[in-house]
């Protein structure tokens, strides 16, 4: 039975909209089987909230409680414990990924000069950027650009950098109730600049009544459960150009 050529691009646009729009996958290059834990280079780090700082919270951390700065460092520690199943061995280099930083000149890093003051201008804006990480998102540029910041930091032809960021969405439900959702997404590149391994996935915490807290609990344990499914998702061997970011 033959299909009209409507129906087939139907299919194929569901096709579309069911792969790109999973909450959690996991792909790799087939050429892309480390036996053992390979050295991947952090290139950017990034976590970042739209819901806006919350007064109890700053209170809090001028209390000596944590800042957005330190939920994004613990994030981090968990993905890199995570990347650990799939042979990859996160380290950072600051000598060298500071080198991406020139690519662009829109990106302006927000630095007072004062650690105190960096935090708190972090939680007010909820955005944080690893510090020994660049703070130009490069994996989200053009091919071209992608392959000149691969060449400004590589050292040999057989090198591993990894683009990630955690996005915290802030949503109501039921009315009263809210709660954070968060989105982590993946990408490694080798000296080719080629994408040789990409993943995302989502976490929610509980739900809050009425207020909704940024605490560090909250973040780190959604961003556990995050890591969970991702851990649970089926690899495929294959570099899909819609599950990109």
């Amino acid at each position: 039975m033959k299909l009209s050529l409507f129906k087939y691009f139907a299919i194929v646009i569901l096709a579309f909209f069911i792969s790109g729009c999973a909450s959690t996958w996991v792909e790799k290059s087939p050429e892309f089987t480390p036996e053992k834990q390979k050295k991947t280079i952090t290139c950017y780090y990034e976590v970042s909230g739209d819901s806006g700082a919350d007064v109890f919270d700053l209170a809090k951390q001028g209390a000596g409680g944590k800042s957005f700065a330190d939920v994004g460092m613990n994030t981090y520690k968990l993905l890199e414990k995570a990347l650990e199943k799939y042979n990859l061995n996160l380290v950072t280099d600051r000598s060298r990924t500071r080198q991406l930083d020139t690519i662009t000149k829109d990106w302006k890093e927000l630095d007072t000069g004062n650690d105190s003051v960096n935090k708190l201008v972090g939680s007010l804006s909820q955005e944080w950027v690893h510090p020994d990480t660049s703070d130009v998102p490069f994996h989200r540029y053009s091919d071209n650009l992608v392959k000149k910041a691969v060449n400004k930091i590589k050292r040999g032809n057989n090198e591993l950098f990894l683009a990630a960021n955690l996005k915290i969405e802030d949503q109501d439900q039921y009315l009263v109730f809210k709660r954070f959702r968060l989105i982590l997404s993946v990408k490694v590149i080798n000296s080719d600049a080629e994408t040789v391994f990409q993943a995302r996935s989502q976490g929610f915490t509980k739900m809050a009544f009425l207020r909704n807290p940024i605490s560090a609990e909250r973040i780190e344990t959604a961003m556990a459960s995050a890591l969970a499914k991702m851990e649970k998702a089926e690899i495929k061997n294959k570099i899909s150009t819609f599950n990109n970011f």
